[in-house]
């Protein structure tokens, strides 16, 4: 039988990490290039339950913009980071299973849609507050390439022995 209070555990402590990491990118002048937030949204796509994680991603960017400014609500950052926070949470999973793709690959798939979404809902908000779109569009997809590298370097090798540090917590748990 499955322990779902382990997810619940889970995916309150990225959804934390992902409202702090933030806050700590910008005091050390690291700004959003880094994509700081996603970290943490993209582990939850692959390691917490695919309902708990969408939840995650989506409440994540609506907390941080009520709680501490970022992003903000106009322009309507808050809500294109909402959007993202969905591709990077309730993609991973069926990648993995349904088209049975490794860690890898699924995390470059969800970072391609991402970025190709991003571009289209920037360029509609740009189109909305008449300002150049594909100047716009393509300057916000290329500004989170330095997070996307990361991400490729560093997410792959950390997804597995999370999982299966996850595994052994709920596997000791099921036996008690």
């Amino acid at each position: 039988m499955r322990h779902p209070s382990f997810d619940y555990v889970l995916a309150g402590l990225l959804l934390a990490a992902a409202l702090v990491l933030p806050v700590f990118f910008h005091l050390l002048g690291l700004g959003s290039a880094f994509l700081p937030m996603f970290y943490p949204l993209a582990l939850a796509g692959f390691l917490v339950a695919p309902r708990l994680a969408v939840v995650v991603g989506v409440s994540a960017p609506l907390l941080s913009a009520l709680l501490t400014g970022m992003p903000p609500f106009y322009p309507p950052v808050a809500f294109i980071m909402m959007a993202e926070g969905l591709v990077f949470t309730a993609l991973p999973q069926p990648l993995r299973r349904v088209l049975r793709l490794g860690d890898w690959p699924a995390l470059l798939a969800v970072l391609v849609i991402d970025r190709v979404l991003l571009l289209g809902l920037v360029q509609a908000m740009a189109v909305a507050m008449d300002l150049p779109p594909r100047l716009l569009g393509w300057a916000a997809a290329a500004r989170g390439l330095p997070g996307l590298i990361l991400m490729m370097a560093v997410l792959p090798l950390v997804i597995p022995s999370l999982r299966a540090r996850k595994d052994r917590v709920v596997s000791r748990h099921e036996q008690e």
